[in-house]
C-alpha cells in the first residue's frame, strides 16, 4: 500500500473525546520531566560526601543535564513535526527514563556526567511535545487551563522526589541509597504506557500529514511540504518565532536567575535565616501551584497576551520589593507572591507558545524557542554570580526584574491567540 493511501485511511480521534485523556498524559510527562530534575539535585550532596567531589563537579553534573535539555529542544520538535506526537513523546519519555536508571548504576563521577547528558537529551523534548500534543486537542476556550494544569505537575514531580528522599533513601547505606533517588527514572514507563494504550495521535498532527499526501493546502494557508529549521526563518514564521524565543527566555533566565540567587541574597545580605523558615519551599510551591490555574483560567476568558504583559511587570515588582524586606515574616508573605505571580504566569507559556506557529511547524518552532532560552537560561546564575562578584548580589537581582519586564514588551508585540482554532 503507498504512503498516500496508507495516510488517507488513518483513523482521526475526535479530539473533544479523548482531550481529557491527552491531559491526563501530558501531565505525567511533565510529573516525571520535574521528578527527574529534582532526583538530581537531591542525589548530589549525597554524592558530593560519598565520592569527595567538589562542589564545582557537582554543579557540572547540573549543567551537563541542562546543556543536554536544550540540545534536546532542537531535535524533539522536529521529530515531533515529522513522526507524530504520540510516538515521538513515548520515545522521549522512554529515552529519559531509561538513562536516568543508568545513573543510578554509575560507578564513577564521569561516568554520571555523560549518563546526565544524555539524559538531559530526552528531558529536551517533553515540555515541547507536551504543548504541541495540548494545543492540538484543546479548544481555544480551555487551552491556557489545559497547559497549566500541565505545568502544575511540576511542584506534583518535586513532592514525589522529596518522598523518595525521605521514606526510601534513608532504609539504605549511603553508598546505595543515593541510586535509589535515580532508580525512580524507570517510573517515566507509566506515563509510557498510558499514552501508548489510550492516547490517540493528535487529530490536527495526523490532519497535516493526511493534506500533505494529498496535496492540500491547509487551512492555515500554510503548504503542508516537509519542514526544516530554515523555514523558522521563512515567511511568516520568522516574526513568531523571534517572539517565542524572546518570551521563552525572558521566562526562563529570569526564573533560574531569581530562583538560583534570591534565598542567598535573603540570607546573606539581608540577615534572614533561610533556612528557619520551615514553610519557604512549602509556601513557594505551593502558591505557585494555585497560581497555574489561577492565571490559566484568566488567559483563556481576557487573552494570552494580557496574560504575559500582566504577570511580566507584576513579576519586575514582586522581586524588587522581595529583595528589599528584612522582616522575616514580611518575607515569607512575599514568597507566596513570587511563588503565585511568577509561576503562575508560566502556566500558560506552552499554549501561547505552541498557537504562534502553524500545526506543520508547531513542534519545531515551539521546541526551537523554548529550547534557545533553555540555553541562555543555563548560562544566566553563572553570569549573575559575575556580576554579584564585580558589583553587588543586589544589582544583579535588579537586572533579572528588568529581564521580567522585557517579556511583558515581547507579549506586547505577539498575536493573541485565544480564539485560534486548530484544524490543519
Amino acid at each position: 500500500m503507498n504512503k498516500t493511501a496508507t495516510t488517507s485511511e488513518m483513523i482521526i480521534a475526535d479530539p473533544s473525546k479523548y482531550k481529557w485523556r491527552a491531559l491526563a498524559g501530558a501531565v505525567l510527562g511533565y510529573l516525571f520531566d520535574a521528578l527527574d530534575f529534582m532526583v538530581l539535585a537531591l542525589a548530589i550532596p549525597l554524592l558530593v560526601k560519598l565520592w569527595g567531589i567538589s562542589l564545582a563537579s557537582a554543579g557540572l553534573v547540573s549543567t551537563a543535564t541542562i546543556f543536554g535539555a536544550a540540545l534536546g529542544g532542537y531535535f524533539w520538535g522536529p521529530l515531533s513535526d515529522k513522526y507524530g506526537r504520540k510516538k515521538t513523546m513515548i520515545v522521549c519519555l522512554a529515552w529519559f527514563g531509561i538513562f536516568t536508571f543508568l545513573c543510578g548504576l554509575a560507578s564513577t563521577y564521569s561516568t554520571l556526567l555523560i549518563l546526565r547528558f544524555i539524559a538531559g537529551l530526552g528531558l529536551g523534548g517533553e515540555w515541547v511535545i507536551g504543548a504541541a500534543f495540548i494545543t492540538e486537542y484543546f479548544p481555544p476556550e480551555q487551552r491556557a487551563r489545559a497547559t497549566s494544569a500541565v505545568q502544575s505537575a511540576w511542584p506534583l514531580g518535586y513532592a514525589v522526589a522529596l518522598g523518595v528522599n525521605a521514606y526510601i533513601v534513608p532504609l539504605y547505606p549511603l553508598e546505595t541509597g543515593w541510586k535509589w533517588l535515580f532508580y525512580t527514572g524507570a517510573l517515566a514507563f507509566v506515563a509510557v504506557i498510558y499514552i501508548a494504550a489510550f492516547v490517540p495521535e493528535s487529530p490536527a498532527w495526523l490532519q497535516s500529514m493526511k493534506n500533505r499526501a494529498e496535496g492540500i493546502t491547509s487551512v492555515s494557508k500554510t503548504v503542508t511540504e516537509a519542514v526544516t529549521w530554515t523555514d523558522l526563518f521563512k515567511g511568516g514564521n520568522l516574526k513568531p518565532f523571534v517572539l517565542a524565543f524572546l518570551l521563552c527566555a525572558s521566562c526562563l533566565v529570569s526564573y533560574w536567575g531569581a530562583g538560583t540567587w534570591v534565598p542567598s541574597y535573603l540570607s546573606q545580605v539581608r540577615g534572614l535565616d533561610i533556612r528557619a523558615m520551615s514553610g519557604y519551599l512549602m509556601v513557594v510551591n505551593t502558591c505557585g501551584f494555585i497560581g497555574y490555574y489561577v492565571y490559566g483560567y484568566f488567559a483563556d476568558k481576557i487573552g494570552r497576551r494580557f496574560n504575559f504583559i500582566f504577570g511580566s511587570l507584576a513579576s519586575a515588582v514582586v522581586i524588587l520589593v522581595w529583595i528589599n524586606v528584612s522582616s522575616p515574616s514580611l518575607a515569607l508573605v512575599m514568597a507566596g507572591l513570587f511563588g503565585f505571580i511568577t509561576y503562575g504566569y508560566w502556566g500558560p507559556l506552552a499554549a501561547f507558545t505552541a498557537e504562534q506557529f502553524p500545526t506543520a511547524v508547531r513542534g519545531l518552532g515551539a521546541g526551537f524557542a523554548y529550547a534557545s532560552g533553555r540555553m541562555l537560561s543555563a548560562l544566566a546564575p553563572f553570569i549573575m554570580g559575575g556580576i554579584a562578584t564585580n558589583v553587588s548580589l543586589g544589582f544583579a537581582l535588579g537586572l533579572i526584574g528588568i529581564i521580567y519586564a522585557i517579556g511583558a514588551v515581547v507579549a506586547f508585540f505577539m498575536k493573541e491567540t485565544k480564539t485560534i482554532v486548530v484544524v490543519d
